[in-house]
């Protein structure tokens, strides 16, 4: 009779069908595999919310959460979610190389996206889409009003629209649309993560 493997073991071919429970150390990694964004974007917030400076960073990382959404919605190539973000990174540095602010930059992107997407139909559509716009502008708005977070209400503003940002993510994640499962889930790891050490921050300052 042929034995069903159990779950939660592999097949040992050295014993034909007979099961091989996983060792602790092959669940561990088939766990950190799966979890990949999570580990990395816990890695760049632990480097990065210790030096928050003037908050400028971390405005700048709300502004382009909010237009790579809106990207993402308007060109609908879901696949091509992480190249897009590399792009936007490339850019920022370029950018201050060449001693300017990215910020306004992407405002200015951000609003010609949610302009393009309206008139053409991509953001007008059922669902997730129809919010794209709103949602793009409210978050880039708060990026831009919250920095420097050294005036008193600056760090709030900045911890609530990471924070606003993170449930953004969580939605894109369970309906696993507009952008890949897996950038949902690193960028809402990374908002929520920034946005809890901002409101320590601030309220041990």
């Amino acid at each position: 009779m042929r034995r069903t493997a159990v779950p939660g073991t592999v097949t040992n071919p050295a014993e034909g069908t007979l099961p091989r429970r996983r060792t602790a150390w092959e669940r561990a990694t088939s766990l950190v595999g799966h979890r990949w964004p999570t580990w990395l974007a816990l890695a760049l917030a632990a480097v990065t919310v210790p030096d928050v400076g003037d908050g400028s960073e971390l405005a700048l990382v709300l502004v382009l959460a909010a237009c790579a959404y809106l990207f993402m919605a308007v060109t609908d190539r879901v696949r091509c979610t992480w190249p897009v973000l590399v792009g936007f990174v490339v850019t920022v540095v370029v950018l201050k190389l060449l001693d300017i602010d990215p910020r306004p930059v992407f405002v200015v992107v951000t609003a010609a996206l949610a302009v393009v997407g309206l008139i053409g139909g991509q953001l007008r559509g059922a669902g997730l889409r129809r919010l794209q716009a709103p949602a793009a502008l409210g978050f880039v708005a708060l990026g831009l009003i919250s920095a420097p977070t050294h005036s008193s209400i600056g760090p709030y503003l900045l911890a609530a629209g990471l924070l606003g940002h993170a449930a953004w993510d969580a939605v894109h994640w369970r309906a696993n649309r507009i952008v890949t499962r897996s950038f949902s889930e690193w960028c809402g790891v990374l908002d929520l993560t920034l946005g809890l050490g901002i409101l320590v921050l601030a309220t041990m300052s």
